[in-house]
């Protein structure tokens, strides 16, 4: 009897292993592609679907899901994972991503032109294959931080001629009004009230820094000083600037929207110097209002009548659901590794950045030198700004930043000065980030490393590279004018920043 029960079990075992070998997401043949919005959903589903005809009642379904939902994770955070890729079904130009910018096409040729496919993806997406890292080095400059240089040809900052707040003050100011007023209006009073908690704030606090808009902004009147013809047309000249301003404030509604969800999946306590929307109407109505500004952002993109812009900007959507992915997965394993890092940042913050300098281009009818320059300003700028915010995570202190200090450790995310402390303290650090920090010591242990390793100034000069990249952009494509040089200057200043 004996021999024949643990003969028995011995097969259940067996079976339980060959079950989880086969519904690994590689070997996951029968579960038909979707699209990009349910695929981890439907691989989920139908994974768990398998396992439940593999396994007895006796076994632990929860470990089996979370056996599954582990391994689809990993596969989903790699960076050639197909749960984000499209086959190509035709040879078509890409009219969207770092090499494949175009002009804004009529929008009924290019309906014609895919027609054939509707499936057919047109995004190229950026490679993301260079972040610079090999031009910050260990120990040099006596721990000072390396300065910005200017481009030759840039003016020296001047508060009334080239400042770009002072230059997109008209433009912007009243930007977050705008949107609590006139664009996310419900009738329903608390979702109402939850959807313009960081537009309608009477200390302007919850606006926060509106970098983007200003972005778009000083963007779109540089690239209007290179076209003469929207000097002489006062019709076009308003509907470029209306589009223009309409998309600034699509980018501060997305923006937005991520700040909800993120403080939910963070339970974070504050932002921007207030509490965090979810603590003021609860996680479901936070992630509600969040969905909403996304919607309401998608109909007024929608409206710009713009294809390419409306493809570009959706993107950046689906690159905040990737970058969260990736940090769920470093939450969970505690560790990560800086390239990797720097990916889930772009598509967090960068993206969004990139995206929308691009759609700005796009819609100024802008060369493709020109639209692919600008992307690379808003991407160079992204990158530096969270750069910029790891660093001050550990400088800064509540009152300046608007949220706690040492936020990330606590977490017990490992951003990028730990990072680069790993990499001569990785013995004794790499413990501590896979255990998130959560022993007694393990912070203190951090700071140290990161002290001895110059992690923050590291980080700083990364920042730095990548804001230089972003001004030779700009100087290499734009003509000479207040509004170029006033890009220059909102690079720098994102570097040289507290807050």
């Amino acid at each position: 009897m004996a021999s024949s029960l643990l003969r028995s079990s011995c097969q259940q075992r067996t079976k339980y292993l060959r079950c989880i070998t086969s519904i690994q997401p590689n070997n996951l043949q029968h579960v038909n592609r979707p699209t990009n919005r349910n695929r981890l959903g439907e691989a989920y589903q139908n994974s768990i679907a398998t396992s439940s005809r593999c396994y007895s009642s006796a076994l632990p379904i929860d470990a089996i899901k979370s056996s599954i939902k582990s391994s689809l994770l990993e596969q989903a955070s790699k960076k050639d994972s197909p749960f984000w890729d499209e086959e190509r079904t035709n040879s078509q130009t890409p009219l969207n991503g770092l090499n494949g910018h175009s002009r804004a096409v009529d929008l009924e040729q290019h309906l014609s032109d895919v027609s054939d496919d509707v499936d057919a993806p047109i995004n190229k997406p950026d490679p993301l294959d260079e972040w610079y890292l090999e031009s910050v080095s260990l120990g040099s400059m006596n721990g000072e931080t390396s300065g910005i240089r200017l481009p030759e040809g840039v003016a020296p900052l001047d508060p009334h001629v080239n400042d770009p707040f002072f230059l997109s003050h008209a433009d912007v100011n009243d930007i977050s009004a705008t949107i609590g007023n006139d664009l996310v209006g419900t009738d329903h009073p608390v979702l109402n009230s939850a959807a313009r908690y960081f537009f309608n704030t009477e200390d302007g606090k919850g606006k926060g820094k509106q970098v983007r808009p200003v972005m778009v902004m000083l963007l779109s009147r540089a690239m209007m000083q290179m076209n003469s013809h929207l000097e002489t047309s006062t019709p076009q000249l308003n509907h470029t600037l209306k589009s223009q301003r309409r998309l600034a404030e699509i980018t501060e509604m997305i923006h937005t929207a991520s700040l909800f969800h993120d403080d939910v999946i963070d339970d974070a306590d504050t932002r921007r110097g207030q509490p965090a929307a979810h603590r003021a109407f609860g996680n479901k109505m936070a992630i509600l209002a969040g969905d909403y500004l996304l919607a309401r952002a998608s109909i007024y993109l929608a409206r710009l009548r713009n294809v390419d812009v409306v493809e570009c900007m959706s993107t950046t959507i689906e690159h905040l659901v990737r970058g969260e992915v990736l940090q769920i997965k470093d939450s969970r394993t505690g560790v990560a590794d800086m390239e990797g890092y720097l990916r889930k940042n772009f598509y967090k913050t960068a993206s969004l950045m990139a995206n929308s300098c691009k759609s700005a281009a796009l819609l100024n009818h802008a060369t493709p030198e020109v639209v692919d320059a600008a992307y690379r300003y808003g991407k160079h700028v992204g990158v530096a700004f969270q750069l910029i915010d790891d660093a001050l995570d550990f400088e800064g202190s509540a009152a300046s930043l608007g949220k706690p200090a040492l936020a990330d450790l606590n977490a017990g995310l490992s951003t990028a000065p730990v990072l680069f402390a790993a990499e001569s303290h990785g013995d004794v650090l790499i413990p501590a980030m896979a255990r998130k920090f959560k022993e007694a010591g393990d912070i203190d242990l951090a700071l140290q490393c990161i002290q001895e390793a110059d992690g923050v100034r590291r980080t700083k000069e990364l920042a730095a590279v990548h804001a230089e990249m972003a001004m030779e952009a700009v100087v290499g494509a734009l003509e000479a004018s207040p509004f170029r040089d006033s890009l220059v200057h909102l690079a720098s200043r994102v570097v040289d920043r507290s807050r």
